[in-house]
């Protein structure tokens, strides 16, 4: 399609998002803000209604990976991994600038923590959390953002994606932010890594969050078999 964006826009795209994204989340962090998740929540929602035109905006590793594993042509492997690689920079990037406000903040200076999970909780029982509800944010982009209008629609235009999925964020971070932070995301675990000056489990979690994207894809799968009608054969239990 010659009218759609280059690759290198979609890039871009998806860098400025994710750069967005991180820097707010961060600077919650650092301001020990009581309302971090409502803030990410919007700060997304912003993006996504500014770029979902341009790249999907996915902003989010496990989202690309849904996107992808859910077929129906709507991105190609070297798309995703383009995507992927932009998101992580952009992440690492925002948590650098956020790491920088936190000797504004203490004299010492004040990071938010490396990602892990809080002491009263395994490190399986938070890696378990974040799969879940990555895979649950997964699922409502799958549906609301990737899908064909029903016919009953007056129009083909969608309205409520951008909400319903920082809905999902804002559910996933207040849920479980106790227990392992409520990322949701392999990006800004990353971006959280850079600002901490630690990985902590960074890597552990984004394994159980692209765990999450490839379950969300299954379940879509299963659920939207009209989706599949004229492209694929869908999955059948």
């Amino acid at each position: 399609d010659t009218s759609s964006p280059s690759l290198l826009v979609r890039c871009f795209s998806e860098f400025v998002g994710v750069f967005v994204l991180m820097l707010t989340g961060g600077l919650n962090g650092v301001m020990l803000s009581p309302a971090g998740a409502w803030s990410t929540a919007a700060s997304l929602m912003c993006m996504i209604y500014s770029l979902g035109s341009v790249s999907g905006a996915h902003l989010n590793p496990a989202v690309t990976l849904a996107v992808l594993a859910s077929g129906r042509e709507k991105i190609v492997v070297k798309d995703s991994i383009c995507y992927i690689i932009c998101q992580s920079l952009a992440a690492a990037a925002a948590g650098l600038l956020a790491s920088s406000y936190g000797a504004a903040v203490t004299p010492g200076g004040r990071h938010m923590p490396a990602p892990g999970h809080a002491p009263n909780f395994s490190e399986l029982q938070a890696g378990m959390a974040e799969c879940a509800f990555t895979a649950v944010l997964a699922y409502v982009v799958l549906s609301v953002a990737t899908t064909k209008a029903p016919i009953a629609w007056r129009t083909k235009q969608n309205f409520f994606f951008g909400l319903a999925i920082a809905s999902a964020v804002t559910a996933g971070g207040v849920a479980i932010g106790a227990v392992s932070g409520g990322l949701l995301n392999p990006a800004v675990g990353l971006g959280l890594s850079i600002e901490a000056g630690s990985f902590g489990n960074c890597g552990i979690f984004a394994a159980w969050e692209l765990l999450g994207g490839l379950l969300a894809a299954l379940v879509f799968r299963m659920t939207h078999c009209s989706e599949y009608e004229s492209t694929a054969t869908p999955l059948k239990v």
